[in-house]
């Protein structure tokens, strides 16, 4: 017996190690690995998939598929091979966590079989931004190089690139009036134009307005965005290289020579190393350039519209920005305001995010909670358009096909943020205060008591509009049709 019980201990540490060996490993690789078993309960979730999606292994593993991701069942592809046992190969996937973080993978989902009887499925993934950016740089960079090759430099099509026209630009408030105002009184000169606004705020949006009411419109657009490409491959980018200018080094044409007498727009210059700005400045002071490796001046033809978000004297004093090459660049300046100063364009912002991102086949019109929008109104939104429309498309898929988007539907991070905000001003959120529930139920049934049922009426007396009580009315509970015998 007791070699029986020894031989049984050493199994169980044989095995206890391996499970150690196997986790320790799959920890240290950088792709990201989740194993659940057949029902869809999480049995492993590695360090890196962590990061990816925000969350802590230890609120991950044990818990099903339902509680943690918010997608349909019937969509999630760990299930639908648990189904089938077939595998999913390289497919890109979009989705929102519960904690509401937009996530965007490349994964491959694996069965794990045993004589046909299915013991687990296993994802393997990988962040799919940077893959995503490259690969439309890569497509770009093909489409340059054949329409070269087909003598097509000059073809409207290049135009397509930039999709944006002043209409496009959401907003009514007087500031961004005054910027679109400047934008077209520039788009027709030749002028260097340098625009500042804070991450989000819509930056390209406008720069791309001013090619497309420019007479450069029938030439070629470009962006670059100068802090997601390295300094080497950035000057060959920009400038072109003769063969033999480097090791490896073929015949390469840079953007200045495709983009002809269209329109560059660098974003983000403020990103550039101060080498490069050196050489930058040089074009754009002689306006001609050279080739990496080549002595052969060539003509610089292109309006060059570029984009910091950082505030420049900032960029001046922190020397992230060279002097001289701020001067060439900012010959006409555009500032973008925040949204937080100009607040007045949120509700045209909700109101064409929620229709741009609802789903196609929703028989109703998706709505933002009155209260809710009076919160969104005095957020600070310190990602500006770009966190307001994250938070809109989260919630739409938060709400599956409720119509009215609540505080239950806002990202986890968001509608914390908001909490706060709040309570500093003093203000106490309803959902938060069951008395306060309690006297909303008391004000609003005392009002259909009165006008016997009669919502429209109701809601006059209330000063609310009409959707507004019906929505709380349902969230309240209330049978509006007692009242009307």
């Amino acid at each position: 017996m007791g070699i029986r019980r020894h031989m049984r201990w050493a199994s169980a540490e044989a095995l206890r190690k391996k499970v150690h060996i196997y986790e320790t490993i799959l920890n240290s690789i950088h792709e990201g690995v989740l194993i659940t078993d057949p029902k869809g309960y999480v049995i492993f979730y590695n360090q890196e998939i962590a990061l990816l999606e925000g969350l802590n292994p230890e609120d991950v593993v044990g818990r099903h598929l339902s509680e943690i991701y918010s997608q349909p069942l019937d969509t999630s592809e760990h299930l639908r091979v648990s189904r089938t046992a077939q595998p999913i190969r390289e497919t890109y996937q979009k989705y929102f966590t519960r904690q509401g973080l937009e996530v965007h993978l490349v994964a491959s989902t694996v069965p794990v079989l045993r004589q046909n009887e299915l013991l687990a499925v296993y994802s393997v993934c990988r962040e799919a931004t940077h893959l995503k950016e490259m690969l439309l740089r890569t497509m770009q960079i093909q489409e340059i190089k054949a329409d070269l090759l087909e003598g097509k430099k000059n073809s409207p099509a290049h135009s397509g690139r930039a999709n944006f026209v002043f209409a496009d630009i959401i907003g009514k408030s007087k500031a961004m009036e005054k910027v679109i105002r400047g934008a077209q009184r520039a788009m027709s000169g030749t002028a260097n134009i340098l625009v500042y606004g804070e991450t989000g705020t819509g930056k390209e949006l406008l720069v791309q307005s001013i090619h497309n009411g420019s007479p450069r419109k029938h030439y070629p657009f470009v962006a670059i965005n100068c802090s997601a490409i390295p300094e080497n491959l950035l000057e060959t980018m920009l400038f072109g290289a003769v063969k033999g200018a480097y090791t490896g080094a073929v015949p390469t044409t840079g953007i200045f020579e495709y983009v002809d007498e269209g329109t560059l727009y660098l974003d983000e210059i403020n990103s550039m190393s101060l080498g490069l700005q050196a050489k930058l400045l040089r074009a754009l002071q002689e306006r001609t350039y050279r080739k990496v490796g080549s002595v052969t001046e060539i003509p610089l033809r292109c309006r060059i519209i570029s984009s910091i978000n950082v505030d420049p004297m900032t960029c001046l004093q922190k020397k992230l920005l060279r002097e001289d090459l701020f001067y060439r660049l900012s010959v006409i300046s555009l500032t973008i305001p925040p949204l937080r100063e100009r607040k007045e364009d949120i509700p045209c912002l909700i109101e064409y995010f929620i229709k741009k991102h609802s789903p196609r086949h929703s028989q109703c019109k998706m709505e933002l909670d009155p209260e809710l929008a009076r919160m969104f109104q005095s957020y600070r939104w310190a990602g500006n358009i770009r966190e307001l429309e994250n938070a809109i498309e989260s919630m739409i898929c938060m709400a599956g096909e409720e119509k009215w988007l609540t505080c239950e539907h806002l990202p986890m991070y968001l509608k914390q943020q908001m909490e706060q905000e709040t309570f500093k001003a003093g203000k106490v959120p309803s959902q938060l205060s069951p008395s306060l529930l309690d006297m909303e139920n008391s004000i609003v049934t005392d009002a259909l008591k009165k006008h016997r049922g009669n919502l429209s009426r109701a809601a006059k007396e209330l000063g609310i509009l009409r959707q507004s009580l019906q929505y709380r009315v349902k969230k309240l509970g209330i049978d509006a049709e007692q009242f009307r015998h």
